[in-house]
């Protein structure tokens, strides 16, 4: 790329650079969250579920582990979870209620659990009343009567909590989710400024080294105006603008100019100054979040003066101009 001197052309060209700095910070953010959570999992202790039936007298939100030994058995399921159901599952010693994604009860459903157990981990939840007359039921099924539990015989038989796998399962979903959306939005930004930088390169490279002297000294001109908030420059012979990037135009090749006003928030108003070139290219050259009437002066300002610059330039956004722009497009071609 050519070497840019000016100043003002190269600290308008470096304000892309933010969505480099921004999509770096996402980068960072992103890996910092996938590490918390990594070592959330790895760091949190966790108790055997019998010890805390047995030994800490059925405590809730407690860290549990099972190693389960037997495919479960689905015994009930709220309407409203629909990837989600209650389980009857065995440790090779004993039964326990657990509440599980339908993940971890694909896991769960194979062959040789017996030999090869697999650990799941969760926290502890009572088990609510209605779920343990389900689970007395569907254990009751088939068995002599001297042989059937009933509701004082359950926490015996089952304790009186069940290990909540959802709760941690969304936890961890949750923050893996966030990490994973926040480098997906910081990918897409660092493309941007990528495809940016690109296209500054290219107008760049299309550019004479006499012609770039040319616009440097033009932007040092005593005459040009420089719309430092709306990132625009209006030098005597280019218009430059710094929106999304870099735009360089002649205003001899410009064929119109006009504004669109969007309403926002009652009393906000978004002016976006577009132009249009001899090649029919539609170009967003400013934009203007108005408030007072001293942004909309600026943004007729802006607009005044572009036409100044080329007698033969439409003004405003009419039908008239619009076939009019159609017809000078069409002999052009």
């Amino acid at each position: 790329m050519k070497k840019i001197n000016n100043s003002i052309l190269k600290k308008g060209i470096k304000k892309i650079n933010k969505y480099f700095y921004i999509g770096i910070f996402l980068v960072i953010l992103s890996s910092t969250i996938a590490i918390i959570n990594f070592n959330i999992n790895n760091k949190t202790k966790y108790t055997y579920l019998n010890d805390i039936i047995e030994n800490k007298n059925n405590q809730e939100n407690v860290n549990a582990y099972l190693n389960v030994t037997d495919k479960p058995y689905s015994f009930a399921k709220y309407d409203d979870e629909e990837n989600y159901a209650f389980y009857i599952i065995f440790d090779n010693r004993y039964f326990y209620i657990a509440y599980l994604d339908n993940f971890v009860y694909e896991k769960l459903n194979v062959e040789n659990l017996e030999s090869n157990p697999i650990k799941i981990y969760g926290t502890t939840t009572t088990i609510p009343n209605d779920v343990k007359q389900i689970a007395i039921e569907v254990y009751n099924e088939g068995l002599d009567e001297e042989n059937k539990i009933d509701i004082a015989d359950f926490n015996n038989y089952f304790g009186g909590v069940y290990l909540n796998n959802v709760t941690l399962l969304k936890t961890n979903i949750t923050l893996y989710l966030l990490s994973l959306s926040l480098l997906i939005i910081s990918l897409i930004i660092i493309i941007i400024f990528l495809i940016k930088k690109h296209h500054i390169n290219v107008i760049i490279k299309n550019i004479s080294k006499e012609e770039l002297e040319k616009i440097e000294s033009n932007i040092d001109d005593e005459r040009t105006l420089k719309y430092n908030k709306q990132n625009l420059i209006l030098t005597p012979n280019y218009i430059i603008s710094f929106k999304n990037g870099l735009k360089i135009f002649k205003y001899e090749d410009l064929i119109w100019i006009y504004e669109n006003s969007i309403k926002q928030y009652r009393i906000t108003t978004i002016i976006n100054i577009f132009i249009v070139n001899n090649l029919g290219q539609t170009i967003n050259i400013a934009k203007l979040d108005v408030i007072t009437k001293k942004g909309k002066n600026i943004a007729k300002e802006i607009i005044d003066n572009i036409s100044t610059k080329n007698p033969k330039m439409l003004i405003g956004f009419s039908k008239k101009n619009q076939t009019e722009i159609n017809n000078i497009l069409k002999k052009n071609n």
